[in-house]
C-alpha cells in the first residue's frame, strides 16, 4: 500500500505564521536582520535591514503548503514600471509536505501589482468583461508559474550578501 504524503495539518493563520518566521529565519541565515512586523499594518508582514542597517526593506509574505496557486486580490493592482529604489517586497513561500524544505520568490512589490492586473485584464477579455461567477469578487489566484524567474532571488531585497 502506498504511503500518502503527510501534509502540514495547520490551519490557515498558522501556515500564515509559518511561512513569515520561515522567511524571517531565511533572511537571518543570509546575514541581514529581519523581524516579524507586530502591528496591524496592511500589506506589511516583516521589517528587514542589511547587517549595517543601511537598508530597510518591507515584506509581505504570501503562504501556501500545497497546490499551485497562492491567494491575493486585485485590489491595488495596477500598471506599473520598475522603480529604482524599491522597499516594498512580496516573498511567495511554499511550504510543501512536511520533509521538504520550504521554496520562496522574492518578488519586487511593483513587479507583482503590474502582474496580477495584467492577468486580471487577461481574465476579464476571455470572459466579456466582467467575472464569470462573481463579478463583485477581488479574489485572484497567482500561479506558482507566473513566478518562476523570482525563485531564490534573494539578493533583489538589497540586503543579503
Amino acid at each position: 500500500m502506498e504511503e500518502k504524503t503527510k501534509s502540514r495539518g495547520a490551519g490557515n493563520q498558522q501556515v500564515g505564521r509559518a511561512g513569515e518566521y520561515f522567511v524571517v529565519a531565511e533572511l537571518n541565515k543570509r546575514g541581514a536582520f529581519a523581524v516579524p512586523f507586530a502591528g496591524n499594518m496592511p500589506k506589511i508582514d516583516l521589517i528587514a535591514c542589511n547587517h549595517d542597517e543601511s537598508r530597510t526593506v518591507h515584506i509581505q509574505v504570501k503562504t501556501k503548503r500545497g497546490g499551485k496557486t497562492w491567494h491575493s486580490s486585485i485590489v491595488g493592482s495596477q500598471p506599473t514600471s520598475p522603480k529604482n529604489e524599491e522597499v516594498m517586497f512580496w516573498v511567495f513561500v511554499d511550504l510543501g509536505n512536511i520533509e521538504e524544505h520550504p521554496r520562496f520568490w522574492i518578488v519586487p512589490d511593483w513587479w507583482i501589482k503590474n502582474d496580477i492586473y495584467n492577468a486580471h485584464q487577461a481574465y476579464l477579455n476571455r470572459h466579456g468583461g466582467k467575472r464569470a461567477s462573481n463579478p463583485d469578487s477581488t479574489h485572484h489566484a497567482i500561479d506558482e508559474n507566473r513566478l518562476s524567474e523570482w525563485l531564490s532571488k534573494w539578493d533583489i531585497l538589497g540586503i543579503v550578501e
